[in-house]
């Protein structure tokens, strides 16, 4: 499987989770019960998404930051070469 479906699966269980835990409650004190499990389970999957979305996105610019440093102190070497 690949990164990117394995994205979209995820972001799909995610939607799909609060619709079957909803689901699952047939008393009206039962569901402002579950409601609050829905949002609390909601939550979690939404920072753990964040989390995963965030991870390779932090890494890229930490990699963009050392290469723009490196970058800079090769000109700076090479400027002081042709002094």
């Amino acid at each position: 499987m690949t990164r990117k479906s394995s994205i979209i699966l995820f972001v799909a269980l995610l939607f799909a989770l609060p619709m079957l835990l909803g689901g699952c409650s047939n008393e009206k004190g039962e569901e402002q019960e579950n409601k609050g499990v829905v949002e609390q389970a909601s939550d979690k999957v939404a920072q753990k998404a964040v989390e995963y979305i965030n991870k390779p996105l932090d890494k890229a610019k930490d990699s963009q930051a050392l290469q723009n440093a490196q970058n800079e102190k090769m000109e700076n070497m090479l400027e002081e070469g042709e002094e």
